[in-house]
Order: structure tokens, then C-alpha cells, then sequence
């Protein structure tokens, strides 16, 4: 495996000899650089360890360990070769050996065929998890196990450069799962210590330090190119798309059960962002975020329904679906929104919504929700127009009747005995619902994060026993009441409000006033409604969570929820700490909004604002301006790299170091000089000595003993013990010097 040079200078280089007629080919690594690929290897599993199976962490981990071992090995062998017998041949050739010897020698430490068998059966652990875990993520475990068994048969320069390039494919794989600013910043100070240690093996002669500045420079003079071909470049649909992973999915579930949305609150992880672009910004209380409708129930979770009848979302012909277009009481409100990626289909609308602009791979369900045609693994930006006060399908088919109308007979028996009492003494619907509301705020209910198991997650047993649930709990009741009451109704799952970041209400040139920042909503403000539909105004939103939580619903979370969440999440970094700390949430917030723009202008740059920013800049777009723009930018790209070089590879003044004797000299020289007994540079040490003899009589005896030991020192062949005696007595020697000249001061004075 890696193996050690002590020289100062070490070349990295393959050699070939004749051994019993066989040619081998040697590759030498120097310790600093073996603890350095081994740290390298660390790092670039760690950006990846959250996607990773813990059997599969604890192998990696076991054979970095492992590799860590050997190398340690390796160094204390050569230390004990080295000492036991100094100063002969033989111990040097041995010293050699262990010191430069071939990286064979670490690798007979495990045998071919059985780091082949562990590879053989970490594939088949690997192939077998697949249907669990999902293609991607299988890919990326089989990536990372290659990456970790590789470097035990490190034995040439190309296993080398494998072992580099699987780093570097590591921490591409990273950026699938994650791009926000800061992941991405630590991917880009990795991939700059990855250059680093290759520059390192090629230039061992330079300290790590000025080989990373090197390498950040060369990044640095290419960002340019970078940043010209990220805007100028067409950006072509990828030829392929990304394997469909399981465990990666985050957010809701197209089925849900009590309890669901209450585990996800826990986390505080971003699900997108909304900018309204300066509009007024709606009350917390209109802000529901439609993502799915769950239509059906089987008494214990809820579903949602196989086939949805899709219409595209091209902007055209779409109003139709939402309300009459001749409604001039319906004010649109337009805003863009910045999903993250979720391996899931789902979108996020303020419903009824109609897509506009660009809406390629986006398309509209009947049940008023907006979905992706394929799994977003990456950033996504949309534009939206929605009509808040528009109904929602006034006129309702016999099949979406019969669907949300029905529910298991005898699952929940005491909410259906409660929905025939509500049917008998309310005709009105909107009353019967508003009853059941009435219910649930005068009785002894509460709004908790942490609800008590339900047997079967019975309804009955919620309502009836513990009264203690999320969103989830009081929607599914309510929605189960409504059906067997015999009002059409239906669970929809989102997310409410959303976190408000940037100026209120300023006032613009033109005298109105817009809000300049953007909504940022989060994993924890995951919600559930319920919609009942009534003739002649469509389906109606109705939120239990207002009966028994009405802050939750008007404003956000209470104290007491953030406190629930703090519990939980047993961190210092959660969000009720945060909010808490005024400094520590408003630098939170700074980042926050640095966050948005990264991911408003980089990530979720799309084509259409590539092509608007083109045609601001340079007029209409053709090829040929295209074509000029890169060739320009091609060029200076080229004289920055060409000025670089020159200024590596400029002439370096060495500065010449000197011995302890010689500094101890000078520091004398010196002292004389400020007394104007100053040495002229032609004058030998001798005669310098003879001049301070005749004109500083007091200082004749100490200053030619100094000079003495300074002759020797200099010209004299000492061993280094002797070197060492002579250099204390030369200190010595100075000190009795800058006493007696210290007193030679004081008489004259």
C-alpha cells in the first residue's frame, strides 16, 4: 500500500527491476502524502456517510482503519530497523528498505484472494439491499465500498490516480442529495484538498501549504471560464435521469396515518421557498400549501387515489378547470417558488394555481394540485398565479361523489354513532361541520407533537379516550365524521405559513408598498386539512387544528410546540434555540437569504432566464455571438493561466540560513555597531579582533576568545558533539561579552 520516503526531497516516481527474471514495477508515497490520502478518503466519505446503510459505514470505517494501522505499522518498523544497528551499512540499506521501499509491502499484509472474497461478498450484501434502499443509493454504496477496499492495492501510480478519481465521483455523487450554499462550499473545499494531494505527489518538495495556494489560484484563474460557459452555454435537458432512491425521499407520503406529519415536524430540514416578487403577501392563516389529496380511507391510513386526470400545465386553457374567466372579482396573485430536491413528484401551489411561463415537465391534477413528470433529484423552480377566492370544483361527478362519501363500515363505530347524531340535529352542512368544530374547542383537547400510541390508529380511540394528537389526528376525524354524516369530504396534506425573511412593507419609488424578501418553509411546518364540498360553493377548506390550536393556524407555532420540537431534536441548532438567541437568529437569517439567492441564481438558473439575460446583454441571440463570447473568454482565460505560470516559475531569492555560531557572531557585530565600532565587510574576523584589542583595551580579552570559537566553528572539522560543546561556549562566551560591555558603558558614563 503507501509506503514512506524520509528524504526532504522526494520524487514520486515508478521504477522497474529484475527479480528472478520477473519485472515489477515500484510505486513510493511519502508518509505525508499516505496520512494525507488517508484523511482525503475520510472526508470524502463523510459528505456521504447520511446516505449510507450503517453496515456499510461500519465497514468503510473498519477498513480505513485498518489502511491507518498498516501505515502506522510501516513508519514504527522502519524506526526499529533504523535503531538497531546505527551508523552501519546494513542498517542504512534496511533503513532504505523500509523507508523507500515498494507499496508491495503493506499490501502482503492482506492476501489478493481474500480482499477479492470480501469484495465479492460486500457486492452480493450490496445487491441484495438494492430493492430496500433503491438503485441510486445502491450506486453510490457501491461507489463508496470501491473507494474504501482500493486503497489496499495501492501499488501503482495509476491505482493512485483511480483512487483520486473515485474521490472526485464521490463528492460529484454528494451534490445529487444535497446543493444548498453551504454543502456545496464544503464540496468545493474538498475537492481543492483532493488537488492538493495530487500536486503534492508531483511537487513533494513544496510544504502542503504552498501547494494549496497553488491549487486554490488555479481554480480561482478557471472560475472565469466557468462562470462565462454557466451563462453562456445552452443547458441541454440531461441525456438521462437519476435512478429513483427510497430512503432519499424526505417530506410527505402519498399515505399517511395519525402520527406521520407529527414525526416529520421534528425536522428542520428546508422543503422550498416562494417569492411574491413585492406583491402583498397573503395572512399566515391563507398560506396553505397544497401538495397532495388523500381520498382514500381504509380505517387505518389514508391514500391517495391510483389515477389522476392530468391536464399540462402550459398556462393555456387551464382556467377553465378553476373557475369562470369572466369572474373579475377573482384578483390573481403570481409568485415563484424554489422547490428542493425530494425524489418525489409532488409540487407546492396556494390552490386554486394555474402554472405560467416556462412549464416544461409540470402538470395540473383535477384535484386542484400541481406534480412534476418526473422525481425531482435537484433543485426546481416554478412560477405560480393562484386566485385565492376562487370555489373549488362547483360541480362535483357521481364517482368523486361516491369516493369521497365512503369509508369502512364498523372500523371507528363511536364517531359513526357521533355522525348519525350530527346528521339528525344538522341539515345544514356547514353547520353540522361547524358543530364538530364547537366540539373539539370546548372539550378537553390538545395540540401535541408527541401523541399517545393508538391501537390500530383508531379514530375512535383519539377522539373518545386520549384527545391528544397533530394535525394529522383531528383531520382525519373530522374528515371521517363529515363522510359518515354524509357529507362528501377529503384529507389534503401541505404545508402552513412559512417563515417571512427581508423588508416589510417599504415603499417604492412609485408610492406603493412592497415587500422585498421571500418565504422560506420549512420540514416542521408539514400540515393536514380536511375539505368538505358543499352545492354551490365547491369544496370548502376546513382546519380542525384551529379548534384546538388557533395560534398554529393564524400566526405558527406555539411556545409550547417549539419547545415540544426542541425536546425532540435534543440539539443546540433547533429552532427554538435559535429563535430565541436574537443574534444567532438574525445571523441565521442573513445566511438564510444568501442561501435563496444561491439557489435563485445558480441552482435554479433555468434556460429561459439564461436566454432573458443573454438578450438584456447583447440584443437578439445568434450562434456567432455565442460562438465570440466563449472564443473571448477562451482567450483571457489562457492569459491569466499564461501570467500564473510566470509568476511560479519567476526567480526565488533563497534565503540562506544560517548556523547558531554565526547568529550568536552577528548578534556581537551588531552591539559593537551601535557603540560605532562598526566592521567593515572586507575586514577578516582576526583583524577585526586585533582592531578591538587596540582601541577597546577592556573588551580585547572576552571579544578575541568569541572570535576564537567563531574561526573554529567556521574552518576547523568537529564533530557534531563537538560542534555543540563549542556552540555553548561560544553563548557563554557572548553573554560575558554584552556584561563586560554593559560595564564598559557605566565608566564612561
Amino acid at each position: 500500500m503507501m509506503l514512506f520516503n524520509k528524504k526532504k526531497k522526494l520524487v514520486s516516481q515508478n521504477t522497474s527491476g529484475n527479480v528472478n527474471g520477473k519485472t515489477m514495477s515500484n510505486f513510493y508515497l511519502s508518509r505525508q502524502n499516505s496520512w494525507l490520502l488517508c484523511l482525503c478518503q475520510c472526508l470524502n466519505i463523510a459528505v456521504v456517510a447520511l446516505e449510507l446503510s450503517t453496515w456499510m459505514l461500519i465497514i468503510i470505517a473498519l477498513s480505513l482503519a485498518w489502511q491507518a494501522l498498516l501505515l502506522q505499522q510501516n513508519r514504527a518498523t522502519a524506526n526499529t530497523s533504523r535503531g538497531k544497528h546505527p551508523g552501519t551499512v546494513q542498517s542504512n540499506l534496511a533503513s532504505k528498505r523500509h523507508s523507500h521501499g515498494p507499496s508491495k509491502q503493506l499490501a502482503t499484509n492482506i492476501s489478493p484472494v481474500v480482499l477479492g472474497i470480501f469484495a465479492l461478498l460486500g457486492c452480493v450484501a450490496i445487491a441484495l439491499t438494492a430493492k430496500q434502499v433503491g438503485i441510486l443509493l445502491s450506486m453510490v454504496h457501491l461507489l463508496c465500498f470501491s473507494y474504501a477496499l482500493k486503497g489496499f492495492e495501492l501499488r501503482t501510480r495509476r491505482d493512485f490516480y483511480q483512487l483520486l478519481l473515485l474521490g472526485l465521483f464521490i463528492l460529484a455523487s454528494a451534490l445529487i442529495f444535497r446543493q444548498d450554499l453551504v454543502f456545496s462550499l464544503i464540496i468545493l473545499s474538498l475537492l481543492i484538498i483532493n488537488l492538493t494531494v495530487l500536486l503534492q505527489f508531483f511537487s513533494s518538495e513544496n510544504a502542503f501549504a504552498t501547494n494549496l495556494k497553488v491549487v486554490v489560484v488555479l481554480l480561482g484563474q478557471s472560475a472565469l471560464l466557468a462562470v462565462v460557459l454557466f451563462l453562456v452555454f445552452p443547458r441541454l435537458s440531461p441525456f438521462w435521469q437519476v435512478p429513483f432512491a427510497k430512503s432519499a425521499k424526505t417530506g410527505l407520503s402519498d399515505t399517511v396515518k395519525p402520527g406521520d406529519i407529527a414525526n416529520l415536524t421534528r425536522s428542520t430540514k428546508l422543503a422550498f421557498r416562494a417569492d411574491f416578487g413585492g406583491q402583498k403577501i397573503p395572512n399566515y392563516a391563507q398560506l396553505y400549501w397544497r401538495a397532495m389529496v388523500l381520498e382514500n380511507y381504509d380505517g387505518r391510513q389514508w391514500r391517495r387515489q391510483n389515477k389522476v386526470t392530468q391536464n399540462k400545465a402550459d398556462g393555456s386553457g387551464t382556467k377553465s378547470l378553476i373557475f369562470d374567466a369572466s369572474n373579475t372579482e377573482v384578483l390573481p396573485l403570481t409568485y415563484q417558488v424554489f422547490v428542493e430536491a425530494s425524489f418525489q413528484k409532488y409540487l407546492f401551489a396556494l390552490a386554486p394555481a394555474v402554472v405560467t411561463g416556462n412549464a416544461s415537465g409540470i402538470t395540473a391534477q383535477t384535484d386542484y394540485t400541481i406534480q412534476s413528470s418526473t422525481i425531482i433529484s435537484q433543485a426546481k423552480s416554478y412560477r405560480l398565479t393562484s386566485y385565492l377566492t376562487a370555489p373549488l370544483a362547483l360541480e362535483l361527478s357521481p364517482q368523486s361523489r361516491q369516493i369521497n362519501l365512503s369509508y369502512p363500515q364498523g372500523s371507528n363505530p363511536r364517531l359513526e354513532q357521533l355522525a348519525l347524531q350530527l346528521q339528525h340535529n344538522y341539515v345544514d352542512v356547514q353547520a353540522r361541520a361547524q358543530a364538530v368544530l364547537t366540539l373539539i374547542n370546548q372539550q378537553n383537547y390538545s395540540y401535541t407533537l408527541q401523541p399517545p400510541l393508538l391501537v390500530n390508529n383508531s379514530l375512535d380511540q383519539f377522539f373518545f379516550d386520549s384527545q391528544a394528537g397533530f394535525c394529522v389526528h383531528y383531520a382525519s376525524a373530522f374528515t371521517f365524521l363529515m363522510r359518515a354524516s354524509g357529507i362528501p369530504a377529503r384529507l389534503v396534506t401541505g404545508y402552513l405559513g412559512g417563515e417571512y425573511n427581508g423588508v416589510t412593507n417599504e415603499v417604492n419609488s412609485a408610492g406603493k408598498i412592497v415587500n422585498k424578501g421571500h418565504l422560506s418553509i420549512y420540514q416542521y411546518d408539514a400540515h393536514a386539512w380536511s375539505e368538505i364540498w358543499v352545492a354551490g360553493k365547491g369544496w370548502l377548506r376546513i382546519d380542525p387544528t384551529g379548534a384546538v390550536d388557533p395560534q398554529r393556524v393564524n400566526i405558527g407555532w406555539s411556545n409550547q410546540l417549539l419547545q415540544e420540537q426542541a425536546e425532540l431534536n435534543n440539539t443546540f441548532f433547533n429552532l427554538y434555540r435559535m429563535k430565541n438567541i436574537a443574534w444567532l437568529n438574525t445571523l441565521r437569517l442573513q445566511f438564510d437569504a444568501l442561501d435563496y439567492q444561491w439557489t435563485r441564481w445558480v441552482i435554479g438558473f433555468t434556460s429561459q432566464q439564461q436566454y432573458d439575460l443573454l438578450k438584456h446583454w447583447f440584443g437578439k441571440m445568434v450562434p456567432w455571438k455565442l460562438a465570440l463570447i466563449i472564443a473571448v473568454t477562451l482567450v483571457l482565460s489562457m492569459l491569466m493561466l499564461m501570467l500564473l505560470l510566470h509568476w511560479l516559475n519567476r526567480p526565488k531569492v533563497k534565503k540562506q540560513a544560517f548556523a547558531q555560531w554565526q547568529i550568536i557572531y552577528h548578534k556581537a557585530i551588531d552591539r559593537l555597531a551601535k557603540q560605532g565600532m562598526e566592521k567593515p565587510l572586507a575586514m577578516t574576523v582576526n583583524d577585526f579582533a586585533k582592531k578591538i584589542r587596540q582601541q577597546y583595551p577592556e573588551l580585547a580579552l572576552v571579544f578575541t576568545q568569541l572570535s576564537a570559537s567563531y574561526n573554529r566553528l567556521c574552518y576547523q572539522t568537529l564533530s557534531i558533539s563537538e560542534q555543540e560543546k563549542q556552540t555553548v561556549t561560544m553563548q557563554q562566551q557572548y553573554h560575558h561579552f554584552i556584561q563586560v560591555l554593559k560595564n564598559s558603558d557605566k565608566k564612561h558614563l
